[in-house]
């Protein structure tokens, strides 16, 4: 086997994770919540754990051969992913297979669990990921615009694209577009206390919300530049006035619908990444009770919560969504020759979560996968799953 070095991936969404699935098994994942988020501490309790961790998997390894065996040796080093400046997640996550080798850090607490089989196992990654790990905050302030980067537990201030102007009198100073407003006019010739004053009407506010339109749409170009490429979505913050403006002038593609509202400058620290992630996890619930409502019209020839239906169109690339539970599990196999699944444990090495065949699957055919907790899956199913059209016979079924 050759030897391959293990590697730090950043995991944003699920495309990222179509490297890891196309590789042939074995294939081993493990998760370790770590018992400290501090350098230098409890790294000997975590140490133990890990080795720990694999005891449950050794006989399955075996039914692998030599090739399991050296996979698993390969991992058991915790010295091999502990880092000297301390973890930056509150789990570990590894992946091993002949011809891959990775791990990352998780932004929550995971439960502990290796897991040897056909596939990886990617279910503890996909709340985090569904939900969108990583996501901007745009934060209006005609004084100074700001942009952070985020993720479950820090933020940071990014720059803009050069040129952009983020203090609305700035721009007003140097580049306010080249017109005069019919709403002003002279006193002329007036004589007295009077005289060379200027007159505006009411509508100087209107003239106002035009320019702070204009501003908007220069930072709207310098998000969608600074942003190329990224698709996590992006959280306005800021008063409901220039919320309403700004909207009307966005053209990035990920902006979310949800938003924070008050002054982001009168926050206090903390509190703007706080109610954005409360934003983030509304935007996430409405998704998921929109997909549930458009699972129940279609349900039938265009959706369906067979396990073994849904396991082949998964295989075919016919699952356009795919909801599965945060909870239940269901073992068994699929069997790519004869296109048959088998939904209970044969006591072989093909033993796999079907839930989780099923999200691999998806996944690889450019489907979505969103987690749903258990109590609202449709007839409490531990899968549900909205097709790309109606279900087909497939061959063997």
């Amino acid at each position: 086997m050759d030897t391959l070095k293990a590697e730090p991936i950043e995991l944003q969404g699920l495309k990222e994770l179509k490297e890891m699935l196309v590789s042939e098994g074995p294939c081993i994942s493990a998760y370790l919540p770590l018992n400290s988020e501090s350098p230098g501490q409890n790294t000997r309790i975590d140490a133990l754990e890990w080795k720990e961790l694999f005891r449950g998997i050794e006989t399955n390894v075996d039914q692998y051969g030599a090739k399991g065996r050296e996979l698993l040796r390969s991992i058991a080093d915790w010295k091999a992913f502990a880092p000297e400046g301390g973890p930056r997640g509150r789990s570990l996550a590894v992946f091993r297979s002949p011809n891959y080798f990775a791990w990352t850090w998780l932004g929550e607490s995971v439960p502990p669990r290796a897991v040897a089989g056909p596939r990886f196992y990617i279910r503890p990654l996909l709340p985090d990921l569904t939900r969108g790990r990583e996501f901007y905050i745009l934060a209006l302030s005609q004084k100074d615009v700001r942009m952070l980067r985020c993720n479950s537990r820090t933020s940071e201030e990014i720059a803009f694209a050069p040129g952009v102007i983020t203090s609305f009198d700035a721009w007003m100073n140097t580049s306010k577009p080249d017109h005069t407003t019919d709403s002003m006019a002279t006193g002329g010739p007036s004589t007295g206390h009077m005289k060379g004053v200027i007159f505006t009407t009411s509508s100087d506010r209107e003239d106002k919300g035009e320019y702070l339109a204009h501003f908007f749409r220069q930072i709207d170009r310098g998000v969608n530049e600074t942003l190329r490429g990224k698709t996590a979505p992006l959280i306005l913050a800021g008063v409901d006035y220039e919320l309403a403006l700004y909207r009307i002038v966005n053209t990035h593609p990920n902006l979310a619908e949800e938003c924070v509202r008050g002054a982001p400058n009168g926050l206090k620290a903390g509190g703007m990444h706080a109610r954005a992630l409360e934003a983030i996890l509304r935007a996430s619930e409405k998704k998921i009770e929109a997909l549930l409502a458009e699972y129940n019209h279609k349900a039938g020839g265009g959706a369906s919560n067979r396990l073994k239906d849904i396991v082949k169109a998964a295989h075919d690339g016919r699952v356009l969504t795919l909801l599965v539970s945060d909870s239940l599990e269901l073992t068994g196999s699929f069997d790519e020759t004869t296109y048959s699944v088998k939904g209970r444990e044969s006591g072989t090495s093909n033993d796999e979560d079907l839930i989780n065949d099923a999200a691999v699957q998806t996944i690889l055919h450019a489907g979505q996968v969103y987690v749903v907790p258990n109590g609202k899956m449709p007839n409490g199913a531990p899968l549900s799953a909205i097709y790309r059209f109606a279900l087909a016979s497939a061959p063997g079924s």
